[in-house]
């Protein structure tokens, strides 16, 4: 390469000792940086060069990819990059609204303190991954947090339905955080709709997460139109 040459864009070779761990990062950060786009087929000896990982490495980052649901298998294409529109990030609101919602409510109902204790513990996590500047670390606690509220709520059919869900949520979630870049905001946003949990009061509850999850999707539809146009 000259001294004045670009380098590709796509996912970079990764260098930490989790390998499986630090591939999965690389290529979700390639994913919502726009470096690997919708519909983009990912080619295992390409990118596994890429990332100076083994193919059985890139395979198992894939996996766990097409688990989140950044990435998908198609017939006689392969793996590819999931395409990701409006009407997903609006269809998967309306869900978490009338699920967590629920799942909110049902938390409230807490006899001997046990269930709101698990939010509490989720909610300091989240509050010390953000204070803490880690973008990962502060994903996991993201979806750690809203995995607790639903399976908190000891309701039984929330708790089978979470793991079927929790893909197309780590998707929408991954999205807004890469589109806005803004952790103080989230912080502030995830404090009230925690606030309102522990609170327990159920009108409050539900508007919270009414503004939580639908108008932050409806502002997201909006920043995504706007990048479009850029």
């Amino acid at each position: 390469m000259s001294e004045h040459a670009v380098p590709a864009a796509g996912p970079r070779r990764v260098t930490t000792q989790t390998r499986r761990g630090a591939a999965v990062d690389e290529l979700r950060r390639a994913i919502m940086a726009g470096e690997l786009r919708a519909g983009d087929r990912v080619r295992e000896v390409q990118v596994a060069q890429q990332l100076g990982v083994s193919r059985p490495t890139l395979r198992e980052a894939v996996y766990q990819l097409i688990h989140e649901g950044l990435l998908e298998q198609q017939p006689y294409r392969g793996v590819v990059v999931t395409a990701i529109d409006e009407k997903f990030i609006s269809d998967i609101a309306s869900v978490r609204v009338a699920l967590e919602t629920l799942a909110a409510q049902e938390l409230m109902d807490d006899p001997d303190g046990s269930r709101k204790t698990q939010l509490k513990v989720a909610w300091d996590e989240y509050r010390a991954a953000h204070g803490a500047r880690d973008a990962t670390r502060l994903h996991h606690a993201h979806i750690a947090l809203h995995r607790t509220i639903w399976e908190a709520s000891d309701n039984t059919m929330l708790k089978r339905i979470w793991p079927t869900v929790e893909a197309q949520i780590n998707v929408a979630i991954t999205i807004d955080e890469s589109t806005r870049s803004d952790p103080d905001r989230a912080l502030i946003v995830h404090e009230r709709l925690v606030g309102a949990i522990l609170t327990g009061d159920p009108e409050t509850i539900g508007a919270e997460v009414e503004r939580h999850t639908r108008a932050s999707a409806d502002e997201l539809i909006e920043l995504m139109a706007e990048r479009k146009e850029r």
